[in-house]
Parts: C-alpha cells; structure tokens; sequence
C-alpha cells in the first residue's frame, strides 16, 4: 500500500506528549533508538470521558471467536464501560511485544528504592496539561505499554517478570484511528529496572494518510 506521512516527530526521552489523530488515519509508532517503551493512553477526541481500557481491550480479543483462548494481545482497542466502542485497530504489529496494564509511578519507582525518580505518571500529567486535564481526569492505570517485554509467570504464582524489550531502531506498532482520537502518549523515564534495557530513548511518530 502506498502510504504518504503527513506528519513526523520525535518525542525527547523522559517526556509526554498529546496530539490528535483522525478518523481513518494511521498512527505509528516507532522505535527511534531502539529497546524503549512508550506507554500509550487514547481519547476520544470530542468526549475525553470516553477512554480506552487496557484491560478491557485485552479481555475481548482474548474471548474473540477469531483467535478465542490464543492470546492475551489487543487486535481492537476498546473504550471503557459504558462506551464500549472500538477506537483504534492494530494494522501491524511486526515485533508484538506489549503489556496491557499500569504504567510506572511515583508509588513503584518508591517500591525500587528510586523515591523522588521521574516516571510516567508524571509524563502524562504534562502532556494531558496541555488540552486541560489532569491525570486524575482519566483512568490512568489502564495503558498500552508499546513494546515492553513484561510476563506472568506462567505457574500462576503471580511473579511479573520485566525484561529488556527485544525492539530495535526503526521497529514499530501501527494503529488505525476507528474516530477521532487524543492519543497520549509517554516515553517511559524508567531506568531503574530493565523495562528500557536501563538507558531511556526517544520515541518517534508518524501520522500517516492512507
């Protein structure tokens, strides 16, 4: 498919940025570096009440009859309850490594002996500042962290195992906006533990028009 990218940036390490995507435009998001997560929340552009959930949006890929029981991976991403409406779609997902679940916070660089340390939660408090919202406006634990190497262990003891993401300069996830969405997005300021293989990047970003 011939592809013509309308817009191209590069979001610094350790910051948060918003912008908009329209419906049918096809979002990318790009390892500038290589071996670094970015942790994305979405919006629906006209109604910041309506926001996508994780959790939700992995639980129904799950059940899907296409692939039911094969995985634990978001094809559609889903609003929350009681909107339940598919915002954006993956298109290409060529390294397939994500977490559906919380972002780094004060509370767990705490837990890593790294108090006072940068992390996303601050991140999306910048960038949401900038369309006049504050984290506690959405429901902030509920993100698609874009290419970490996060497991559960699979004996069902609960342990979460982080490891270097296996992404490198120039790999990418590719989404389809199904509206108009605010997509917010974090460079994960995390290199206390090995989710950015101890050193942050940055992050880059096409718009593209199909």
């Amino acid at each position: 498919m011939s592809v013509t990218s309308t817009t191209e940036f590069v979001i610094p390490k350790c910051t948060g940025k918003a912008f908009r995507v329209e419906q049918g435009q096809l979002l990318r998001v790009i390892q500038h570096e290589g071996k670094q997560v970015a942790g994305l929340i979405f919006l629906n552009a006209h109604n910041f009440k309506e926001q996508f959930m994780a959790e939700f949006s992995g639980g129904l890929s799950f059940f899907h009859p296409a692939h039911l029981g094969s995985h634990y991976k978001a094809a559609q991403l889903y609003s929350k309850v009681p909107y339940e409406r598919i915002m954006l779609t993956v298109t290409d997902n060529p390294v397939g490594d994500h977490f559906l679940g919380p972002h780094c916070t004060k509370t767990m660089m705490d837990i890593w002996d790294a108090p006072g340390h940068r992390s996303c939660s601050d991140n999306f408090s910048d960038a949401l500042s900038e369309f006049g919202m504050e984290l506690e406006d959405i429901y902030s634990p509920s993100v698609l962290n874009a290419f970490a190497n996060v497991s559960i262990d699979p004996n069902g003891d609960g342990s979460v195992n982080i490891a270097p993401p296996r992404s490198v300069e120039g790999d990418y996830i590719e989404f389809r906006a199904e509206m108009d969405v605010l997509a917010v997005i974090s460079v994960c300021p995390d290199d206390v533990s090995a989710m950015n293989d101890h050193s942050c990047k940055a992050i880059k970003i096409q718009i593209i028009d199909p």
